[in-house]
């Protein structure tokens, strides 16, 4: 049985788990222990307007999609701060249906507009292009390793 559920306490140490295996493997290759990534998935879980979704498969958690709600003067934004899918259900299907819930549930509350960074060139930017997202000519992301 497949169904997709809202984000709960409960499922931090089998999201931050799921979070290890799906991004301490190509392309990303980071080095996410357990304490380090439970700890982010705790803070963007703590974050004001925090929404998050699970979708589960045979009652394991197989994807997760992590964020918050955002007021800008347009109205409000959502952004995707982390969004995973276990490495054997990728492919699947699974990423799609959880991001077509997602927008349905947030036009329902009448957020306009979701924002998420991928790497750039990675299969990643591909999926997201191809659910109907688009790279902002107005906008950049820069960083400075200091």
């Amino acid at each position: 049985m497949e169904f997709i559920e809202d984000f709960e306490y409960d499922y931090l140490d089998e999201c931050t788990n799921l979070y290890i295996s799906a991004f301490n493997r190509e392309p990303w290759n980071d080095k996410w222990d357990f304490n380090t990534a439970n700890k982010r998935l705790r803070d963007i879980y703590k974050a004001p307007s925090f929404k998050g979704l699970v979708f589960k498969k045979d009652d394991k958690i197989v994807g997760v999609i992590m964020g918050n709600y955002e007021q800008w003067y347009k109205g409000l934004h959502y952004n995707i701060k982390e969004f995973f899918i276990d490495v054997n259900n990728q492919k699947s299907g699974i990423g799609s249906k959880m991001l077509s819930y997602l927008e349905r549930y947030l036009k329902e509350r009448n957020v306009n507009t979701i924002h998420l960074y991928t790497a750039k060139g990675y299969k990643t930017e591909g999926f997201y292009s191809r659910n109907g997202y688009e790279i902002p000519n107005t906008i950049t992301m820069m960083t400075k390793e200091i």
